[in-house]
């Protein structure tokens, strides 16, 4: 038997090799030798454990970049909510959270103006009421908290002491008409959130109730929002104003009275998920669930947040700043 290449290139005729013929008889009577790595099932074992790690690990990646690609979840709270929903943001466990603060008058009408929202926090259900009218909420809204309307004044004031010191000689501030005589007799400014901004509007409608308005209306002096009336109030700029009770626990004020609940509507802050411009309006339970199965789980985030209102952990956070849970 010959063999056509050597090391002389093609074509050389060569002599066969002896270690050539032993090879080749050893492989016709065994069979070709098999590798230590296909008889080892520990080996094959590690590598299929590899590539489900890897699969694993590159499922985890795409997760993780989809988490750290999604939009945070836009939230336009009432003023007065500033603190709670900032707290409840950061245990919020499905997402991040875009939090938007003003008068719930200024952010309803953002919204029916088409600004980016996913849920509206309005101090008043008046201004749900507004953005139902104009199809821009989906579902119905969730009622989350009440609370009280309020007279503040600076710590440290005339009246703020006269409050505090039964003894004083200055007469006690217990009422709207104590209030008007005081600020009449010293010429002195009282602040309050301009008409349509909802505690302007109940502190308004209180007087009202009172035949007070006419007479209150020469010494207002008008403010955007609850917080813009907390700070004068603080900073010393009018004698006295009116907020919501939860208002007056954050700030150097003193208060002076509580107005009667009967004189002025129920203070109620309601939780309504924004309708997206491209979908159709769809009718929800209280719960604001819309999902098929019902379940919090399958639901978008904003549905997710407004049950979150609605939880143990939530509550106990509204009730810690004051405001009184439904």
């Amino acid at each position: 038997m010959g063999c056509w290449v050597g090391s002389r290139g093609i074509g050389a005729k060569a002599v066969p090799s002896v270690a050539l013929v032993v090879a080749f008889l050893a492989v016709s009577i065994f069979g070709a030798p098999r590798t230590a790595e296909a008889e080892s099932p520990s080996a094959v074992n590690t590598a299929n454990t590899a590539v489900t790690a890897n699969t694993a690990n590159t499922a985890d990646t795409a997760n993780a970049a989809g988490a750290a690609h999604a939009e945070p979840l836009r939230v336009l709270a009432a003023a007065s909510l500033t603190e709670v929903v900032e707290a409840l943001a950061a245990r919020f466990p499905d997402g991040e959270i875009l939090a938007s603060f003003g008068a719930s008058s200024d952010l309803a009408r953002q919204i029916k103006d088409g600004a980016p929202a996913d849920v509206f926090l309005s101090a008043s259900p008046e201004w749900v009421d507004f953005l139902r009218e104009a199809n821009a909420v989906d579902g119905e809204p969730v009622l989350v908290a009440r609370n009280a309307l309020v007279c503040i004044a600076p710590e440290g004031s005339p009246l703020a002491r006269a409050a505090k010191n039964a003894a004083s000689a200055s007469p006690r501030v217990s009422d709207p008409r104590t209030l008007l005589a005081r600020i009449e007799a010293g010429d002195e400014i009282v602040a309050v959130a301009d008409a349509g901004v909802p505690a302007g509007d109940y502190a308004r409608k209180a007087l009202a109730k009172l035949g007070l308005a006419e007479a209150f209306e020469p010494r207002f002096v008008g403010q955007k929002d609850v917080r813009a009336v907390l700070h004068a109030v603080e900073q010393g700029e009018v004698a006295a104003g009116f907020v919501y009770a939860t208002d007056a626990r954050i700030a150097r004020v003193e208060t002076l009275f509580v107005f009667d609940p009967a004189t002025h509507p129920r203070i109620e802050y309601l939780a309504a998920i924004v309708r997206k411009t491209d979908e159709p309006a769809r009718a929800g339970d209280a719960t604001g669930m819309r999902s098929p199965s019902g379940q919090a789980g399958e639901a978008d985030p904003a549905q997710r947040f407004l049950v979150f209102l609605k939880s143990d952990a939530a509550r106990a956070r509204l009730s810690a700043a004051g405001f009184v849970l439904p």
